[in-house]
């Protein structure tokens, strides 16, 4: 068994010498298709020409934040990531880029110049390894082209993303322009009606705070604050005529206007003026809880309280002495007989009897009080929307002109397009030896098919079934002993 199975294993081994044998008689398969291969690895190097890489990086870098600003781009590092990507392929810039440089003349001639942005944005690299920077790099032909296009691509985004800028907060600037005179108009209108309101009713321009508006107009009203039912003690006093014209805001500089003499209660203006005291001092107590007395809110109640207080001792020293108790009370004549004139008025005006004023004491109090505070309102929201506007408009005008003066977002060029000194890997070299390692192993595979599909019989192991092999003759010279199979 041993010696049988020792004989076939010789056999399979012969087979394979003879195989072998056999393939070595078509070696000349393999300098044939190493030629071929070095004659398409030239064909290759003549249509293929190196390809060089350029790339520039860019710093992306904000102004330092102003007070109640953001130092963060708008819209995010996200955003302006995209936005450098858009502004870098965008068509119109790339075919400006073609022009210039003569990209693929052979794409514009034959298909156009829209095939030969597509061929550039192809040959473009765009990365944003995260922060600030971002970098270009483009792929060309010679190494003079890519840097000079790396270099042109990166100035354009540069002056695009730059007139970008200017633009919108050209455009800002002009909106909120245009929002502030609307602005302006409505705060005028309401300050007007504001104005027409109080030289309709005069009592209410006396209010020193607004916190006494309810307060104020109950107290002037009899009837409504427990022990005002006795007659009121009435004064003469001088007003600007100004006061009695609907809408008309005396300005600084004017001459002074004529004064007229009217009448008011003195009773009801003091009590006025306590409630004022009353409402600015619970003010100030309010403020002083939420903030410290350095405060601009503190000191604005302080001073309310001042003069609150000063129009209550002025209008307690300008009120008559009354009788005592026990003395009938004096009419309203007798009363405004010994009310002296106040100190803003002259000492030669006309004294004008009392009379009744049944128009204010009949108004309902309750619609008073609504009407007052729906235009004080209307004027203060008036105002702060003003304020903002304004506010805005300033910092927009602060971007603008920083913009236009290049002192806005800086994009700097931290790493300049540099000049390839040799072409992108694979080089020549190595594709060459690729071209003749491949050659070689087709010339290899190509003699062994031709010893496979080869019938000469050279040796007896080339001898197959049914056709016995009788004799073996040996070749002259050859010292090998032949085995013939039985």
């Amino acid at each position: 068994m041993n010696s049988e199975a020792d004989r076939e294993l010789r056999d399979q081994i012969d087979k394979s010498k003879a195989f072998l044998r056999r393939a070595l008689r078509f070696w000349s398969s393999v300098p044939l298709m190493l030629a071929a291969g070095a004659v398409a690895c030239a064909v290759f190097f003549f249509i293929r020409k190196p390809m060089y890489r350029s790339e520039t990086v860019v710093l992306y870098s904000q102004p330092a934040a102003t007070s109640g600003e953001s130092s963060e781009p708008m819209g995010g590092a996200r955003n302006v990531t995209l936005r450098m990507k858009e502004l870098l392929m965008s068509r119109p810039k790339l075919e400006r880029v073609v022009g210039e440089f003569g990209l693929y003349p052979d794409v514009r001639s034959e298909i156009g110049m829209g095939e030969a942005v597509e061929e550039l944005k192809q040959h473009i690299e765009y990365r944003a390894p995260g922060g600030d920077t971002f970098s270009i790099a483009f792929l060309g032909r010679s190494p003079e082209q890519v840097q000079g296009v790396t270099k042109r691509l990166a100035a354009l985004v540069i002056e695009q993303d730059s007139e970008l800028r200017r633009n919108q907060a050209q455009v800002t600037r002009d909106f909120l322009t245009a929002e502030k005179g609307k602005t302006e108009v409505v705060l005028r209108s309401a300050e007007r009606e504001l104005a027409g309101f109080m030289a309709k009713y005069p009592r209410f321009a006396l209010d020193v705070t607004p916190l006494a508006t309810g307060a104020a107009i109950r107290a002037t009203t009899p009837g409504v604050v427990p022990g005002a039912q006795h007659a009121p003690t009435r004064m003469t006093v001088l007003v600007p005529r100004a006061a009695s014209s609907a809408g008309v805001t005396p300005k600084v500089g004017d001459a002074p206007r004529p004064m007229i003499a009217t009448t008011v209660d003195v009773d009801s203006e003091i009590a006025r003026a306590n409630a004022a005291v009353a409402a600015a001092r619970a003010n100030l107590a309010e403020q002083l809880e939420r903030y410290t007395p350095a405060h601009p809110d503190v000191r604005a109640a302080a001073a309310a309280v001042e003069r609150a207080e000063s129009r209550l001792s002025t209008l307690a020293a300008a009120a008559p002495v009354k009788a005592p108790s026990e003395a009938p009370a004096p009419s309203s004549t007798e009363s405004f007989a010994q009310a002296p004139a106040p100190r803003a008025a002259s000492a030669s005006a006309p004294v004008v009897p009392p009379a009744a004023d049944p128009a204010t004491s009949s108004r309902d109090v309750v619609a008073l009080e609504t009407e007052w505070l729906k235009l004080t309102r209307a004027a203060t929201e008036a105002r702060q929307r003003y304020d903002q506007v304004s506010a805005a408009l300033f910092k927009a005008d602060i971007v603008a002109s920083s913009e236009s003066g290049g002192r806005g977002v800086q994009m700097t060029v931290i790493d300049p397009a540099y000049l390839p000194t040799r072409p992108l890997p694979p080089g020549r070299g190595l594709i060459a030896a690729i071209f003749l390692g491949v050659a070689f192993m087709l010339g290899a595979a190509l003699a062994l098919i031709r010893a496979v599909l080869d019938d000469r019989i050279f040796e007896a192991p080339d001898v197959r079934s049914p056709v016995p092999l009788l004799v073996a003759i040996p070749r002259p010279g050859s010292t090998r002993s032949v085995h013939v199979p039985s």
